[in-house]
């Protein structure tokens, strides 16, 4: 599935301002597979990550905050780990 570039770039320049349902497209744009959670939070494995096991550790999680926007941190990290594995620039 090719990535929304618009999506993409909002998420880059503004990452507070991300739509929960958003965020989960784009991680699932970008290769992630859900893989627990429910409701409002979500859990994320990408089949590459053992490229930077290393420095993320963890799943990504995905929680919706206040007025249904994704939690900005959460986005940057996802956003953050795309770009060691090379999916984005």
């Amino acid at each position: 599935m090719p990535v929304d570039q618009k999506l993409l770039e909002q998420a880059i320049n503004n990452s507070a301002n991300v739509w929960f349902e958003d965020a989960l497209k784009l991680a699932e744009q970008m290769g992630w597979r859900e893989v627990g959670g429910s409701g409002s939070h979500r859990v994320f494995r990408h089949p590459n990550a053992t490229l930077i096991k290393g420095r993320f550790p963890r799943p990504v999680n995905l929680q919706r905050g206040k007025g249904g926007k994704a939690k900005a941190y959460q986005v940057k990290q996802l956003l953050e780990m795309a770009r060691e594995m090379g999916i984005i620039k």
